[in-house]
């Protein structure tokens, strides 16, 4: 089925849709409100724009007609490929205008991923820079596209730019609004039910499974994000976390445009540049991973002065040593949140300055208000007992709504009534706060990103001098978990690491 046919269930749509619960808003819904009655408040500062909302409007619209004149429409999926760079937010809330599908993928991916998923995804349009950090994306689309039936038109942001594709620059410069009436946009205005989002996570089979989110469960999952830090339109987001990821795309991305909040993004991780922006642009709250907290926290710039104004430091993807808590709120000032979540659910559980301390350092968090949880036998699924642990279910009006083209897989992982497994053991306390203890999928997560064994082991196969390879993880004191490899090589050969 291809992905602009694919809705939620009438059952879901009756559960969320018809009670209030479900927004019904797309993303352009909240950014053309916010052009009219705050267009000059900023909206994204980066490595080179300082967007106001007018102008993210403005451009997004252009782009949107653009779009439409190279023949894109509802339904198609342009997959972005960038750095935290604000054309990624542009390309993102331009298809949004025309009910395209967004595909971020991450930077540091390369041709085996990058193939797959633009192959899979049955991309049209792809956002590449010409090069970043001496890897030229132009090269690999150059040796991908002939492979790839799907794509019809590559962007490139950057001077060099191959014959056959085309400058973003010059796309952003050409008046494609002149050609196309707002009526012809707003025509277009996606069903909040349709896909917007296709986000490709690792899994513990080889290839990456494909999460799609519609504009309503993406809009519920970055609500929940506002409401449980009680965040408002004066808070500014930093975000150094690749927009690749599903957290810079729920905090990074959709999260300020919704709630009319300023959003800066650093293009690749640097802790003293990091703490220089904070002090700068006066962030007050982030959402990342475990290393991004103890580079902060460790920076020989970080004090009470450059960290003033952040008041809130989400955590989430690994465990958060209590003495890494302690530093953060002792020495600078501002609350570490441990938060659990998927990029299938979003966020399920969270803390905040609310709750005691024994839950802050020994949790990952109390399950949210609209969010239900429970806990399963792994193997049997039967209900555990409250003193047992076991693997974590949930039900939430954020869950996605399903893997693209693989609904096989869906089904083992979300029941007929919706509860979805996580693969995570977890123990659930009486006062509904969650512990991560385990878990049972083969997965290794190396500073918040999901590696799969698997998919590692299969790739190191394929080396012709290895025999057999077993990958596993190993503890990092700043990543938490490193790949692993125990490899043992063909008869005579010797392991290199060249």
């Amino acid at each position: 089925m291809a992905i602009r046919e694919i809705y939620h269930d009438t059952r879901t749509i009756q559960r969320y849709g018809q009670h209030g619960v479900w927004p019904n808003t797309t993303l352009d819904d909240y950014l053309q409100r916010h052009a009219r009655e705050r267009g000059a408040k900023l909206a994204l500062v980066d490595r080179r724009w300082r967007l106001t909302f007018a102008e993210l409007d403005r451009l997004a619209h252009r782009v949107a007609c653009g779009l439409l004149w190279l023949g894109l429409g509802p339904g198609d999926v342009i997959s972005i490929q960038t750095p935290n760079w604000g054309e990624w937010l542009i390309m993102h809330c331009a298809a949004t205008k025309i009910g395209a599908v967004t595909n971020s993928i991450g930077a540091v991916y390369r041709h085996k991923e990058v193939g797959y998923i633009l192959d899979y995804a049955e991309t049209s349009l792809m956002l590449i820079p010409d090069a970043f950090r001496g890897f030229s994306y132009t090269a690999m689309l150059a040796e991908l596209w002939p492979k790839l039936s799907n794509l019809r038109h590559v962007l490139v942001i950057g001077d060099d730019v191959p014959h056959g594709m085309r400058s973003f620059r010059e796309f952003l410069d050409t008046p494609w609004e002149d050609r196309y009436s707002a009526a012809d946009l707003g025509a277009l205005r996606p069903d909040p039910n349709r896909v917007a989002t296709l986000m490709f996570t690792s899994g513990t089979e080889a290839n990456p499974k494909g999460v799609m989110h519609t504009h309503n469960t993406i809009g519920t999952g970055t609500r929940q994000v506002k409401e449980t830090y009680d965040l408002s339109g004066d808070d500014v987001i930093f975000m150094a976390s690749p927009i690749g990821h599903t957290t810079a795309l729920i905090v990074g991305a959709r999260l300020p445009v919704m709630y009319g909040m300023t959003t800066v993004w650093q293009e690749h991780w640097n802790p003293e540049a990091a703490i220089e922006l904070i002090a700068r642009e006066r962030c007050t709250f982030t959402l990342s991973a475990t290393p991004f907290l103890h580079g902060l926290v460790h920076s020989s710039n970080a004090n009470p002065e450059t960290l003033k104004t952040f008041r809130i430091f989400s955590c989430g993807g690994a465990p958060i040593p209590r003495e890494l808590i302690r530093r953060a709120e002792d020495q600078h000032g501002f609350l570490v949140s441990a938060l659990y979540g998927s990029s299938e659910a979003l966020v399920n559980s969270a803390i905040t300055a609310a709750d005691p301390l024994d839950k802050r350092f020994g949790t990952d968090g109390k399950v949210l208000p609209d969010v239900e949880a429970r806990l399963v036998d792994p193997e049997t699924r039967a209900p555990r007992k409250p003193d047992e642990d076991g693997e974590l279910q949930v039900r939430t009006a954020a869950l996605f709504a399903g893997y693209y083209k693989d609904p096989a897989r869906t089904g083992e992982v979300v029941s007929a009534d919706r509860w979805y497994s996580t693969g995570d053991l977890c123990t659930l306390d009486p006062d509904k706060y969650v512990s991560v203890v385990g878990r049972k999928k083969d997965m290794i997560i190396r500073g918040g990103a999901n590696i799969s064994a698997r998919e590692i082991e299969e790739l190191l196969f394929t080396h012709p001098k290895v025999a057999t390879v077993a990958c596993v993880a190993m503890p990092d004191p700043v990543l938490a978990e490193r790949v692993c490899a125990f490899v043992i090589c063909q008869p005579g050969e010797t392991l290199t690491f060249e």
